[in-house]
């Protein structure tokens, strides 16, 4: 499955979330008119997308003494497609509910590196791989009518995967190990679930899982002593999903009164009018997977020591959005909305260390300092609910600080990049009474690639370039607050 239909997968599901719709001022049957219970047992599946951010090391403790060379540390970002199911129970009182849930979900999250290549002789390749992930989580959340607006928290445990090669090849030497860990953590987010009608409930949800640590290590043949080869890896997932619930409990009770009588909708499902200008600000979280690769090149030969690894910058952001909307028909609404974000993600690595004189080495470090989409949104309107998707063009600011050292001699470069690509997504925004509105979005970005090098001194070899190269990718999550100028609910 490629990157982009797994992610396409993770946002459709704005288009299924939906809540029944009543004219404000339509006159029914109290019998009709149902206030929603969250209460009771619920069975359901979900679909997502997952990204890590593994903070690793890779060396070879003791052979070539202590500290030189120093091990590499770098960031292993496994990712891809996850589904699953999930189960729980809800307690509701007024606006308030608690909740209990577990899951258990397939993982396909894979991330490749290839570190510490001395001059093409011995080469360090890994694997990572996220099998499965569990959860049992506590929740507490604020209900207004078939919206529920929760945050979650509890325990998680994973299944990883690690497989580690060291190869020699000038001896003609692979030696491979192969290592299996049941990772236990934390977990923690939120989400926004919806009634979708009669049972059923959709919900989409963002997760951060704190997995822990582990260290493997396996023993090479060589003469006179062997190699130990040692990588160690924290392993934290951020995790965007979908998913639909069927409840046995609960599900729209609905409140008698006395026969005949008549009576308006309640005002969680009057009718809403989109239409108009907004304004407002937001704030969310960020992670990069940007595949990269480095080497230095001494002329006229070509690139040595040609590594691979994955940049993940994360961090804060938040900014403004302004945009137009339409209401196209009573249930269909299409806008534009610009923003602008400043961001905090970044990143670092050391690598190149083990050269052919043991003095080499880069620190690198790769910023997103802010970006700013200029989309389309395309949604289905339930009373006070939109749900969208959003598509459009991005633009961002990129960031990479490199440090050569060679012998005792230090070279330093930055370098800047406005970047322009695209971004797709999805969400839920949701009345909140007179001009107020608050919303979740989810969003993808594609900004290309990018390239730096430079040539820094060197006692030991002349002319010595390196240097690296970067595709951008980037999810995140973020909560926002509009002000509507025009519309509110006529």
């Amino acid at each position: 499955m490629s990157r982009f239909s797994v992610q396409a997968s993770a946002i459709v599901f704005v288009l299924a979330l939906a809540t029944p719709a009543f004219a404000a001022d339509m006159p029914v049957r109290a019998a009709a008119v149902a206030a929603y219970d969250w209460s009771g047992f619920y069975v359901g599946a979900n679909a997502g997308y997952g990204s890590g951010r593994n903070p690793s090391t890779t060396g070879f403790p003791g052979f070539f003494g202590n500290p030189v060379p120093a091990p590499e540390s770098f960031s292993q970002s496994p990712a891809g497609g996850l589904g699953g199911f999930q189960a729980g129970y809800n307690w509701q009182a007024g606006h308030l509910v608690l909740g209990a849930e577990g899951d258990w979900q397939w993982s396909g999250q894979k991330g490749n590196a290839c570190v510490f290549v001395c001059d093409t002789e011995v080469t360090v390749t890994l694997q990572q791989r996220v099998n499965s992930i569990g959860t049992l989580r506590g929740r507490v959340g604020f209900a207004e009518g078939g919206l529920l607006f929760y945050g979650t928290a509890g325990l998680a445990t994973a299944s990883v995967d690690a497989d580690v090669s060291l190869i020699r090849s000038m001896q003609g030497q692979i030696n491979t190990a192969s290592f299996h860990h049941t990772m236990n953590g934390w977990v923690a987010g939120g989400g926004i679930e919806a009634a979708l009608g009669g049972n059923w409930t959709a919900k989409a949800e963002y997760l951060y899982a704190d997995l822990g640590s582990f260290s493997d290590a396996f023993n090479s043949p060589n003469p006179g002593r062997p190699i130990t080869t040692q990588v160690t890896s924290d392993v934290r997932d951020h995790i965007f999903r979908a998913g639909i619930n069927y409840r046995f409990g609960g599900a729209g009770r609905p409140e008698p009164a006395a026969s005949g009588m008549m009576t308006k909708a309640p005002a969680f499902v009057s009718a809403y009018d989109w239409t108009g200008f907004h304004v407002g600000g937001n704030v969310g979280y960020g992670v990069g997977h940007n595949a990269t690769g480095v080497g230095r090149t001494i002329p006229p030969f070509p690139l040595l020591m040609p590594e691979q690894f994955t940049f993940a910058p994360a961090g804060w952001l938040g900014g403004v959005q302004a945009g137009y909307d339409w209401q196209l028909s009573r249930n269909w609404v299409g806008g534009i909305e610009a923003d602008y974000q400043r961001a905090g993600q970044r990143d670092s690595v050391c690598v190149l260390s083990c050269e052919l004189t043991f003095g080499q080495g880069l620190t690198a470090q790769q910023e997103l300092n802010w970006f700013s989409t200029l989309r389309g949104r395309f949604g289905y309107a339930y009373g006070p609910a939109l749900f969208y998707l959003t598509g459009g063009l991005a633009v961002a600011g990129v960031q990479d600080d490199l440090q050569s050292t060679s012998g005792r001699l230090t070279t330093s470069a930055s370098f800047n990049h406005t970047k322009t690509g695209w971004a797709a997504g999805g969400g839920l925004e949701a009345a909140l009474g007179g001009n107020w509105s608050g919303r979740v979005e989810y969003l993808h970005l594609d900004l290309g690639s990018v390239s730096d090098s430079f040539t820094s001194p060197s006692p030991f070899l002349p002319n010595l370039t390196t240097s690296q190269s970067s595709t951008l990718h980037n999810d995140l999550v973020r909560v926002g607050l509009n002000y509507r100028l025009t519309g509110t609910g006529r």
